[in-house]
């Protein structure tokens, strides 16, 4: 029965064109990265060879190609921004329209031999493939964008980072996911459920950050800012939350990933990776006890 919700909730997304509203959001996202990332290395490169040119006039050596000491994958350090902003908005509105057209049909859905457990979870699964066919499509254009502007096809170590790269940004967009679910099992209306979804995803992405870090919010847009404020008393007290927040802990271990800003071990990347999977259990276990005891009697109130 788990498999036959999480088939028809897909069908459902389908219908609504929401599965080809995110997928091609997504993709414009990854193109947009890639061409940022052409740009710029359009630019170093126009820059080096007028410099090999002056100093050759010169008569003296030129330095080696700044291009080429750069990670072959920092090209797409930009997803590392699009995807907690843009990607997770995305994601809640995902999860907010799995459940939220089943408030008006509740009672019938449950009229037939389903448990809750049996729904919730056949949802959850669901809007998962969804995510995982459009990070797939994503995956594909940032291949593409890599071997157009380096001139070559990825190796097969680099394509096993980005591999990596999706599995996390898959594993952090469910987070958003499940609380897009949860906000409509513990509010009434369709519109407030949105709403408190959408104030999650601001401290989520924003207060909690900031807080942790002491980083203005324009400067939590950069994954590789240095924290400006922690000398404060309050922000080295509040810094100790910081391995909580998921936002810092996805950019960090998405850097070390791509290696766009150092190489760190595999325990230190799945130490940043354990509050997302965490937090992630946490919200599906909690939708599941939510949709057993929410009243699907009345249907949703949207006054």
């Amino acid at each position: 029965m788990t498999a036959t919700i999480a088939r028809q909730q897909i069908v459902s997304l389908l219908r609504q064109r929401t599965f080809v509203v995110l997928l091609a959001t997504l993709i414009v996202m990854t193109a947009l990265a890639g061409v940022l990332g052409w740009s710029s290395h359009h630019t170093i490169v126009g820059v080096y060879d007028e410099a090999v040119k002056l100093l050759a006039s010169r008569g003296d050596p030129a330095p080696p190609n700044p291009f080429l000491l750069k990670p072959t994958l920092a090209l797409l350090s930009n997803m590392v921004v699009y995807i907690p902003f843009i990607g997770a908005l995305l994601a809640l509105v995902l999860g907010h329209l799995s459940l939220v057209d089943d408030e008006t049909v509740g009672r019938l859905i449950f009229s037939r031999r389903i448990s809750r457990t049996e729904y919730m979870i056949g949802k959850i699964v669901g809007a998962a493939i969804v995510l995982v066919a459009i990070l797939l499509a994503s995956l594909a254009v940032s291949t593409i964008s890599l071997a157009i502007v380096n001139r070559t096809m990825p190796t097969g170590a680099d394509l096993g980072r980005l591999a990596a790269f999706y599995a996390l940004s898959w594993l952090y967009l469910m987070v958003f996911v499940l609380i897009g679910m949860v906000t409509v099992l513990v509010t009434r209306r369709r519109s407030l459920a949105l709403l408190s979804a959408m104030g999650a995803w601001l401290v989520i992405t924003f207060a909690f950050p900031q807080i942790t870090s002491g980083l203005r919010p324009t400067q939590s847009l950069n994954p590789i800012v240095d924290p400006a404020s922690t000398s404060q008393a309050f922000f080295r007290f509040t810094a100790k939350a910081r391995p909580y927040s998921i936002v810092e802990q996805y950019k960090a271990a998405s850097a070390s990933i791509l290696r766009t800003a150092g190489t760190e071990s595999t325990t230190s990347i799945l130490r940043q990776v354990a509050p997302l999977l965490g937090l992630s259990i946490v919200l599906a276990v909690v939708g599941i006890g939510l949709v057993d005891r929410h009243d699907y009697s009345s249907g949703s109130n949207d006054e």
